[in-house]
């Protein structure tokens, strides 16, 4: 009896630690972050919609160069039966005499196969198979270009949480530190040495401590809440973070990083293949003037004959060849609109182009002068770390007074969130950088 109760306590335990372990958010690291934004990403989704659907437009322009075959079938049945009226002359009486014949049967049907095959000779074919390629190909891109535009909102709402998390730290810190100098003051009042008011400004000081730790986490949860929106999970669902592990590299050109935005970036692909789209269209529309030829063997199936419908069954061969002579200027009208098509393209590709280089070179300075604020802000924290260590050691000698102290206190605290707010415009800088060359498009290239 007793090791059934021993069995039972263990299973019990065991339930509650796998409930507790399931109620605790699991760590996630950058690159599990961005998975999960992928995954649950219903723009992204969207787009990988259209992709599936140009995909399909390639099929079915491919299927019009196949062969078709067409089975069809009817039934009919009069009201009457048809009949018809032969005269017949007999040559014994002298007279002539009229004969009815059924001409077909009341109710009637016939089957139809036929196999039909476009003879590509004009090309219209060809150049629309290779247009919907085109609008394939840019679909795709289309889903490079919202990969790469996710990944920097995740990276982006990642860092932020784990700022939040480091200036709660700071105001906490900051608290700390107002609560002992509100110590030492009291304990300065009650040796006589200091008058009651320091006492009271070490209260305010604590009271605005306070005040800064509650702000500083709500902030640390509205960032939350905006990093789960981002990955497409509840606002409220648990969210605990590890460090990124990602490494800043050395110093990069303006013109390296210009090139390689403008060879890998998935908008200007589309723009270029845009021309090449619209050019297609132009041959399309020239094309539509030349003749158009289509083969087709047909099988009739009579499924009751009669006397004028003998045969059970037929085989013809038709060959259909159609020519525009004159269509009033409407093809000439559909090549000029391609051709207008074809510069709107060509001027589209010297926007995208422009818009990037500009978006780099804004993500390139912003690095610049991130890196310039880390080394500033590492310098004022030093310099503030010293401050406050000399003020400390001059109020508690009672050489100074409390304000000089909270001053120290003051420039230390905002030292270290100049700190932490640079690193991590650092590493937010870096990544849209990364997203301006167009490194978040493919998803093998995400990292983290």
């Amino acid at each position: 009896m007793r090791g059934l109760w021993l069995v039972t306590a263990v299973m019990v335990m065991a339930l509650c630690a796998e409930a507790w372990a399931q109620q605790q958010p699991t760590a996630l690291t950058l690159q599990d972050s961005i998975r999960i934004a992928l995954q649950n990403s219903r723009t992204l989704r969207s787009v990988l919609q259209d992709e599936r659907k140009a995909n399909a437009r390639v099929r079915e322009a491919k299927g019009a160069g196949y062969p078709q075959l067409d089975v069809s079938a009817n039934y009919r049945r009069l009201d009457r039966v048809p009949k018809a009226k032969f005269p017949s002359f007999d040559p014994v009486t002298g007279t002539f005499t009229f004969n009815e014949i059924e001409i077909q049967p009341i109710d009637s049907g016939t089957a139809t196969v036929s196999l039909s095959q476009v003879v590509d000779i004009s090309g219209l074919v060809r150049t629309a198979t290779d247009a919907a390629s085109l609008y394939s190909r840019i679909a795709n891109l289309d889903v490079q270009r919202t990969r790469n535009e996710i990944v920097l909102q995740v990276k982006q709402a990642f860092y932020d949480v784990l700022r939040m998390q480091e200036l709660v730290k700071v105001a906490e810190e900051a608290l700390q530190n107002a609560q002992i100098r509100r110590k030492l003051a009291q304990a300065a009042v009650d040796a006589g040495v200091s008058p009651k008011l320091d006492v009271m400004r070490a209260d305010a000081a604590v009271a605005a401590a306070q005040q800064a730790v509650i702000t500083a986490r709500n902030a640390l949860q509205l960032a939350k809440a905006a990093f789960n929106n981002v990955l497409g999970r509840r606002v409220d669902e648990p969210v605990e973070l590890l460090p990124a592990e990602e490494t800043l590299p050395e110093q990069i050109q303006f013109a390296e990083c210009l090139q390689e935005a403008l060879n890998r970036r998935p908008e200007v692909i589309q723009a270029s293949l845009g021309i090449s789209l619209a050019e297609k269209q132009v041959t399309a529309a020239k094309r539509d003037l030349l003749p158009t030829l289509v083969v087709r063997g047909q099988w009739d199936f009579n499924l009751k004959t009669s006397t004028f419908q003998p045969r059970e069954s037929s085989f013809t061969t038709i060959a259909a060849l159609q020519f525009k002579i004159w269509d009033s200027g409407q093809t000439q009208g559909r090549v000029e609109q391609a051709r207008a098509d074809v510069d709107k393209a060509k001027i589209a590709v010297e926007n995208v182009r422009e818009g990037i280089a500009l978006e780099v070179r804004n993500a390139y300075l912003s690095l610049q002068e991130a890196r310039e604020k880390v080394a500033a802000a590492e310098k004022g924290l030093q310099a503030a770390t010293e401050s406050l260590r000399v003020a400390r050691v001059r109020y508690e000698a009672g050489v100074s007074t409390q304000l000089e102290l909270s001053d120290a206190e003051l420039a230390y605290t905002q030292a270290e969130q100049n700190l932490v707010n640079a690193r991590y415009d650092l590493w937010i800088a870096w990544a849209r950088l990364e997203k301006a060359l167009g490194r978040y498009a493919q998803a093998e290239q995400v990292r983290g």
